[in-house]
């Protein structure tokens, strides 16, 4: 996560057609059908399970953490086994950079990099790890790709699109043909570009249904005066932050489960215990019927995004995740993505 969240106008100009097409606030067939908490905290993962429950009594379904491919670490395979012991979906955020050089830097990694196999011995061994875990996991790759506030964002790759396309679909080739099977592949974007131009629509840069198993979105309540807007308000409700954002997903990968693979509300400018209780009516209405996988950024870094800033928010966030329709544990958000693929092969035509 990086600076803003914006609806871009262009984005917004949308809004409407695609709602028609794909309904956020549609009734599903099961309004009671579950949905899954996420949550990312700045520990290590096997820990931030048991930190959840003892903060908010509940324990995620999923739990969410960093890393660069520039730290060289391996993946955790012990630690995405014992969360899965505690039957927790572990959800890794796999990003290709150098976190100590800036976008622009001549010795960042680039994209060119990666389709022109730069860093495959890196991705070769990463891949190996994941299959060793021997059960599922989610790897969220390049994320937020249409911003401009990492390397790997098309505002920083010549304005193409294409060239991430390539390099997400050589990662997840080469991590596929090393055996890394048990990876549910997240393609997630920013709920508004940045810049707002045709060829940042996140539309131009996707995979493919054969790529991507989760679609995901990332979005924030910034509040009032944020760091990149001191004197700005930019305080929005959860449908104002996600509405139009779902339905481009809708529209783009309607046949794919959607996530989001962050969301937080700041303290500044507004009600963040009241923004707590509208999503959890909105959701309990059946609206997003499609949004199945909600992860918490529980950190205070730009902003106080933490459920605990006041105790009012704290109160609200916690009768939220204790709801009957949050209940889905991580062994049912590992079936989810296959669920929709199967619908998927059900759509397709008997040859004749």
């Amino acid at each position: 996560m990086r600076r803003r969240t914006l609806l871009g106008t262009a984005a917004a100009a949308v809004t409407a057609a695609m709602s028609d097409a794909t309904g956020a606030h549609a009734a599903p067939a099961c309004p009671d059908a579950p949905r899954y908490l996420g949550m990312f905290r700045e520990e290590d993962p096997a820990a931030i399970a048991a930190d959840v429950e003892r903060r908010y009594g509940v324990t995620p379904a999923s739990v969410m953490w960093f890393d660069s491919w520039a730290s060289g670490l391996p993946f955790p395979v012990s630690d995405a086994r014992a969360l899965w012991r505690c039957g927790v979906m572990p959800h890794y955020t796999w990003e290709p950079w150098n976190t100590a050089l800036g976008p622009d830097d001549p010795g960042q990694i680039h994209l060119t990099d990666i389709v022109d196999g730069a860093w495959d011995t890196y991705i070769r061994a990463r891949a190996r790890e994941f299959a060793a875990v021997r059960a599922p996991i989610m790897v969220r790759w390049a994320h937020e790709f249409n911003g401009n506030w990492y390397p790997w964002g098309i505002a920083n790759n010549n304005a193409d699109p294409s060239l991430y396309v390539r390099a997400y679909r050589h990662v997840h080739d080469l991590v596929t043909a090393t055996g890394a099977r048990n990876v549910q592949w997240v393609w997630a974007y920013n709920n508004g570009s940045s810049p707002d131009a045709a060829y940042n629509d996140p539309a131009a840069a996707y995979p493919g249904d054969r790529y991507v198993d989760w679609v995901g979105i990332d979005g924030y309540n910034w509040g009032f005066g944020p760091s990149w807007d001191p004197a700005g308000d930019h305080w929005t409700t959860f449908d104002t932050t996600f509405a139009t954002a779902y339905a481009k997903a809708r529209a783009i990968a309607p046949k794919r489960p959607v996530m989001l693979g962050e969301f937080a509300s700041s303290e500044d400018g507004g009600d963040k215990a009241r923004w707590f209780r509208e999503m959890d009516t909105t959701l309990r209405s059946g609206a997003y019927p499609d949004l199945k996988l909600l992860t918490y950024f529980d950190l205070t870094k730009e902003e106080p995004w933490s459920p605990s800033s006041s105790p009012a928010a704290l109160t609200a966030f916690t009768s939220w995740v204790r709801q009957r329709y949050m209940k889905g544990r991580g062994r049912e958000l590992a079936r989810v993505a296959a669920g929709y693929a199967r619908s998927e092969v059900a759509t397709v035509p008997a040859p004749r």
